[in-house]
């Protein structure tokens, strides 16, 4: 009984599309990250990315493609395609699952994605196909938007789009074929009559059924320019692989087909006419990219061009081991590029330069020739050349763009390509967005690529022996400077003569400039956990704020960009200032000319204020008539900083700026909320009454009352502000229907949010849902309801705006409970707000019905907007635990903890600070630290960089923390040239110095200090190792005294030749502390060798088992006894492995193996006498990647990855019958991760409604992902699994899910399923946690369902889950 949560969100961006999807005012770009969907808005002349609307889906999404609508072909021409009721907007197709396809479109009214069609072609597929289905179908799109394709290796269904046919009044919407839908897929009913079938019945069929002879397919795609679908299909009559080569050299084909589709009794059929067919192609082609007139084919080895006709017209020889001889076709000879393309590790770009784009924008380069851009894995770019006379190719070539400025030096494996928006009419200058695995996705310009085209030239050099190369004819110095600068840039044609001459083709470098980009820190390859906020116990003089935090620190990345990343529990803010007060519960601060000059301190305990002189080192002011001997409510400069307003629990006084009172008001019940804003104050005392007041404008010294509308006498207000705002201008009679006017806001205690004009004349406005917490909220007239039942819930709402360089209006509401509900104002209707525009990602820190009372009890919760935090525009939240709103512009408004400190007051200081006052009187000075951090993820990231240009350690792949030190230790591996050797030291026979060689690797282990993130130590290997696992252990060193030592342990592998007998080695390591050495202050530790030794077989994993450690080598685990006295380290067990250890984690002296091919096996040690002993293993043959224990209430259960991207839950259940008194392993569920796992860590987990027990501890699994994403696996108590499974069915199946995917379905259909516990599947959180964000009154109807009273119970359990990692601030 387990609950899945993701800690953080998937940063790789694997998908990206443009089109018009939200809006048609500009081209969206659309991105594709793991399960999420995002829109984002290109500002600033293509600088800028700012997110509009993201879709968080129940499901992993493959592939995703536009589809114009058929309105918007029709009417797309006068430039109004969007309507408040039927947008004329862009149809997504969305790939995920096996083989689904949902096609969504964007509703505008309810800002929501709305389900147009789902197909489930799997079982089909399954049954045409006689070869296992691959785990991905690809997605394939007509250019002229007829149909789509889903193909799988050789089975393939096509999607026909229907022409527009109108519906009846009452008839549904077409959701898919017949037979082809998941078994409870719900059907909606049409929002307009309007609505047109978009698609026709589908057809399933395989691939022979188009012609016999396909099979075994490596691509297909659409051609254009043909008026009927038509498809180019790359296959091998005959399956060839590098060992068969000799029998066939050429088994690769490709044909060409149009594809008739026809509707038939409402079945559609396929007829396919073959237009071109060639055969004797070679092996290694993989790829097809269509062009204007025909397709680019993608080989290892060679790219080649294929016209509309089906002509092989030329083929590029790209490396040394082309097979020009085979290669019946012009060849052109590029081999001395030593390009290999290797498959699915190129990504390419096409724009056609004949007819203009969706914007209008005329990219032509000459009227005959296509853009063509290919990026390799190493993020390489080349330029494919096309030119044309007629249909005639007449240039073909590939040229490698020199980039000056190495902008990509820190990205690898790119993943999509799309094109955006050009003010250019020439590819002179044009935008390109590029998504990578590891590193950054970029937002990019290509200033200059023209004029770089257009300066390749070719020069003829003479080369001797030496390689000395000297220009014929030609002694200008300055030539050979800039052969020096871009000697990178030279390509060497050598001939086997020792004296000949060379053609040198240089191109000019030019700048891409980077505009903007998203943060990716995929792939995770290695977590622990480690302090790197509160090493120092104190700052300023006073204690940390962020004083017992540990953070969760990580490998990622590969290649030069690699880094360590931070993911810290919360903000950690830089302290510029700190002092200590003896009375102070308030603060505020006054701003004379933009500047700070007095701050203000009251004790509402003591009735008391002061006054304090910044400037004058806080000395107390004692000058003018400051009510000082009274609890301050408000204070603030007043009537466009002319005059300060002080408000006490009774009074208002008006002072000039030397604090001379002007006017005094007394009021004869308590104030309890204050609201100041230009001339006008509002307040609100304690018997639910109002009064606004008005400074006069002449010589300000007197404060009118403002006329109230009658209505508000009959009710009862709980809080009030002033703002401005558009929000009703509709309903105002104005000439500027966009200026904002000043509206008096208030919170009723029924729960509503009215507002009104100062020229009211007794009309008010009300956002109507807002007491029921709808999804959407609209502004309306109010209307007095005929009885008002006062159930105050709503404390205190906020309608400001949020962001960094881009701000956007947000309305955030507080509930009494300590809830945070967040609405984004709507872009297209000034009096409309979405609940889901914020994608619901805002945590769960309170809870309704006082069900977490600890939260908003002792310190109480209050919003405070500060307009300018280091650029931010942000809301904190006091309390027992602080909160901070922040957004960043390429994400949704996120809300973090705020440092590890209860916060009481805080006040806006300087100009991009604040000061914020503690529970034990300590005042400090806070900015933000945006210094390589991200806060637009659940939780903040810090990215830490230890690579430079003058030490590159490449990919870091292991991590750990060294408790006693305080130091990180971290193993990397970098790429040098491999050299082939055998046995005997000696050069391979076969070997070929003039071919490209592979890569060999060499590893090393780094001694980093937190305090400054530099590498004081390091440890360096030999050639060809590669460090498989690193970690820090408790070792005994004394079997006498069981005395204890840390030490730092890492396995290693020797990576060569398959031919070599596998071999590595283990070493240990002490940290030592030193003096620092002059010029290194943070060099205070060192690494000591306690002990190391080569062995047979690679060492792939270590492991800490009750004070001695483990090594796997080949097929044997060994436990080690290490002896301080001389050093040593002696075998003392051992255990026979299937075929090598993955991972392997130990929990006192229980000890699992996970094994590559054969699951993972459950051993006991101990060590008197020392032995292992198999207590069970896993019936089922996993090809484990990691495993872990995960303990709950006793019971002993083991989370386990595989390569499928599965996570199991087995349990050691001795007591069941079919167990084998444990020997089998009890397998209790299968759960699907959107990702490839890497690691698992099992950490404590913090009981929220439980008092800290030492002597029971809970636990808790997190994992990370390549995706860059992290998950956590909380086991869960019978009652709390019931109630929260009674609320995932209920959700998956009443509320309707994005793209109609089934959440049950995604996560729990594997193989497995069938030998699961069906009854007591993992739960999914983010599915459950949608029931925190639902409106009120279904909430209440949902929570019944779990129990009578359960409502506070799931409050606390929705809670606890939200909490669980606060240990790590404990």
């Amino acid at each position: 009984m387990n609950v899945y949560d993701d800690i953080l969100d998937a940063t790789v961006v694997s998908r990206s599309v443009k089109g018009h999807f939200t809006t048609c005012e500009y081209t969206e770009l659309i991105t594709v990250r793991t399960s999420i969907i995002s829109v984002y808005k290109v500002e600033d002349d293509g600088r800028h990315l700012l997110l509009t609307n993201e879709f968080d889906f129940r499901g992993k999404i493959k592939d995703i493609a536009l589809i114009p609508s058929k309105e918007s072909n029709e009417e797309g021409s006068d430039g109004n395609r969007e309507s408040s009721l039927h947008p004329m907007l862009d149809y997504m197709l969305i790939s995920s699952g096996v083989a689904k396809l949902s096609i969504v479109r964007f509703d505008v009214e309810s800002n929501n994605l709305e389900t147009v069609s789902l197909h489930y072609y799997e079982d089909k597929l399954k049954e045409t196909s006689l070869v296992e289905l691959a785990t991905d179908s690809q997605l394939r799109t007509d250019p002229n938007g007829k149909c789509s394709l889903l193909f799988n290796n050789d089975s393939i269904a096509i999607l026909p789009f229907g022409e527009d046919e109108k519906l009846e009044d009452d008839e549904d919407v077409y959701m898919g074929d017949v037979g082809e839908e998941e078994p409870d897929k719900k059907r909606r009913k049409t929002q307009s009559q309007n609505t047109t079938t978009f698609t026709e019945p589908s057809i399933v069929i395989s691939l022979k059924k188009l012609n016999k002879e396909i099979q075994n397919v490596a691509d297909i795609q659409f051609l254009k320019n043909y008026t009927k679908p038509t498809i180019a299909i790359l296959y091998q009559p005959r399956l060839t692989w590098a060992g068969s080569l000799k029998i066939s050299k050429t088994p690769t084909c490709v044909m060409i087909l149009t594809l008739e589709l026809r509707s038939v009794n409402t079945k559609t059929e396929v007829e396919p006419i073959m237009i071109a067919k060639l055969q004797n192609l070679p092996w290694s082609w993989n790829q097809i990219v269509p062009t204007e007139k025909g397709s680019v084919i993608i080989g290892v080895n060679e790219i080649a061009y294929i016209d509309n006709t089906g002509v092989l017209q030329s083929v590029i020889s790209l490396n040394s081991y082309s097979d020009k001889s085979i290669i019946k076709s012009k060849i052109i000879d590029n081999s001395k590029l030593e390009l290999i393309l290797n498959r699915n590790s190129v990504v390419t770009y096409w724009s056609s330069t004949t007819s203009n784009n969706n914007d209008g924008n005329n990219q032509n380069v000459d009227n005959n020739n296509d853009l063509l851009v290919l990026m390799t894995e190493q993020s390489n770019l080349y330029y494919i050349q096309l030119e044309f006379e007629g249909k005639l190719l007449t240039t073909f070539d590939i040229i490698e763009l020199p980039i000056a400025n190495n902008i990509f030096i820190n990205n690898l494996g790119p993943t999509c390509i799309s094109g955006i928006n050009n003010n250019s009419s020439s590819i002179s200058a044009f935008d390109m967005f590029i998504g990578f695995q590891s590193g950054n996705s970029l937002l990019v310009r290509l200033n200059n690529m023209k004029s770089t085209i257009a300066s390749r030239s070719s020069h003829t050099h003479t080369v001797d022996d030496d390689d000395n190369i000297f220009s014929e004819g030609d002694d200008n110095d300055e030539d050979d400077e800039d052969e020096d600068l871009y000697a990178d840039d030279i390509l060497y044609n050598k001939n086997k003569e020792k004296s000949r001459e060379e053609i040198v083709e240089t191109v000019e470098p030019f700048d891409i400039e980077l505009l903007s980009s998203l943060t990716n820190i995929g792939p995770l390859t290695s977590v622990t956990i480690g302090n790197d906020s509160s090493i120092e116990p104190r700052i300023k003089g006073l204690p940390n704020p962020s004083n017992g935090e540990m953070s969760i620190v990580a490998t990622s990345g590969n290649g030069v960009g690699s880094h360590l990343v931070s993911i810290q529990p919360s903000v950690h803010p830089e302290i510029q200032l700190a002092l200590k007060f003896i009375s102070i519960t308030q603060i505020w601060t006054l701003k004379f000319k933009n500047k700070d000059k007095f701050l203000i301190t009251t004790d509402s305990f003591k009735s008391k204020s002061d006054i304090y002189e910044i400037e004058n080192n806080f000395a107390q002011y004692k000058e003018g008539r400051l009510r000082r001997d009274a609890t301050t409510v408000h204070i603030s400069m007043f009537g466009n900083d002319t005059r300060i307003v002080q408000v006490t629990t009774n009074h208002l006084y008006l002072y000039d700026l030397d604090f001379r009172r002007l006017t005094t008001i007394k009021f004869d019940y308590e104030v309890v909320h204050v609201s100041v804003m230009d001339n006008y104050i509002l307040i609100t005392v304690s018997r639910g009454d109002i009064k606004v007041y008005e400074l006069e404008t002449r010589q300000k010294k007197k404060l009118f009352k403002v006329n109230l509308p009658e209505i508000l006498k009959e009710m009862v207000i709980t809080s009030g502000l002033i703002l401005k705002s558009d929000m009703c201008n509709e309903f105002l009679n104005l000439k500027d229907m966009e200026e904002e006017q000043l509206l008096f806001t208030f919170v009723t205690a029924d729960n509503q949010i009215i507002f009104f004009t100062k020229d009211h004349n007794d009309r008010i406005f009300q956002l109507t849902g807002v007491d029921d917490l709808k999804d959407c909220l609209f502004v309306s007239t109010y209307q007095l309801p005929e009885e008002v039942v006062p159930d105050p819930s709503i404390k205190q709402a906020m309608l400001n705006t949020l962001g960094n360089k881009n701000k956007e209006i947000f309305l955030t509401i507080l509930t009494f409970g300590g809830e945070v509900y967040q609405y984004k104002k709507s872009n297209r209707r000034a009096s409309r707000f979405y609940k889901n525009a914020c994608g619901n990602k805002l945590p769960i820190v309170g809870a309704p019905n006082n069900a977490y009372a600890k939260g908003v009890t002792g310190i109480e919760r209050i919003m405070h907007y500060i307009p300018n935090y280091k650029g931010y525009s942000c809301i904190f939240i006091t309390g027992n635990v602080p909160y901070i709103i922040l957004k960043e512009d390429t994400s949704v408004p996120r809300l973090f903890k705020f440092a590890n400190i209860p916060l009481v007051s805080l006040t806006p200081w300087g100009k991009k600070s604040v000061m914020c006052v503690d529970h034990i009187k300590n005042a400090r000075v806070y900015t933000l630290d945006d210094t390589n951090i991200y806060y637009g993820n659940k939780l903040p990231l810090k990215s830490i960089t230890i690579n430079n240009v003058l030490q590159n350690f490449m990919t870091f792949n292991n991590i750990a923390y060294h408790e006693k030190s305080q130091m990180f230790v971290v193993s990397y591996t970098k790429e040098i040239e491999y050299v082939p050797k055998s046995e005997n030291d000696e050069i391979i026979v076969g070997s070929m110095d003039n071919m490209p060689h592979a890569k060999g690797f060499q590893s090393g282990v780094l001694l980093i200090n937190p305090k400054t993130w530099g590498v004081i130590d390091q440890i360096t290997l030999g050639a060809n190792s590669l460090v498989n696992d690193l970690r820090s252990m408790i070792i005994q060193v004394d079997s006498k005294t069981k005395r204890n030592r840390e030490y730092i342990v890492f396995g290693v592998g020797q990576v060569g030749s398959e031919d070599l007998p596998a071999s590595g080695s283990f070493h240990m390591y002490d940290i030592l502390s030193i003096g620092s050495e002059p010029g290194q202050p943070d060099a205070t530790s060192k690494f000591e060798k306690f002990f190391s030794e080569d062995v047979r077989g690679s060492v792939t994993t270590v492991c800490e088992l009750s004070g001695r450690f483990s090594i796997s080598q080949s097929q044997k685990i060994l436990v080690r006894d290490a002896q301080e006295d001389n050093n040593s380290v002696v075998p003392v067990a051992f255990f026979d492995t299937p075929v090598y250890v993955t991972d392997s984690k130990s929990f006192g002296n229980f000890f699992i193996v996970g094994d590559s091919m054969q699951g993972f096996q459950f051993i006991g040690f101990d060590a008197e006498p020392y032995r292992m002993l198999s207590l069970g293993r896993s019936m089922s043959k996993l090809e484990t990647v990691a495993v872990d224990f995960l303990v709950n209430n006793g019971d002993l259960y083991f989370a386990v990855t595989d390569r499928n991207n599965i996570f199991h839950v087995l349990k050691y259940a001795p007591d069941e019958p079919n167990s084998l008194s444990g020997q089998r392993l009890v397998h209790c569920s299968s759960f699907n991760l959107y990702s490839t796992n890497t690691c698992l860590k099992l950490l404590p987990k913090n009981e929220e409604f439980i008092e800290s027990d030492h002597s029971t501890v809970s636990y808790q699994v997190i994992g990370a992902q390549v995706d860059g994403s992290m998950f956590k696996v909380i086991p869960l108590g019978e009652d709390t699994y019931r109630r929260l499974y009674v609320i995932q069915q209920q959700l998956g199946e009443k509320e309707i899910q994005l793209g109609g995917l089934n959440p049950n379905m995604e996560r729990l259909a594997n193989d497995f399923y069938d030998i699961s516990n069906v009854m007591r599947p993992v739960l999914d959180y983010n599915v459950i946690k949608k029931f925190a964000s639902l409106p009120i009154e279904k909430r209440n109807n949902l929570g019944k369902k779990t129990g009578r009273r359960s409502d506070v119970n799931l409050w606390r359990d929705l809670i606890d889950i939200e909490f669980s990692l606060r240990t790590l601030s404990k």
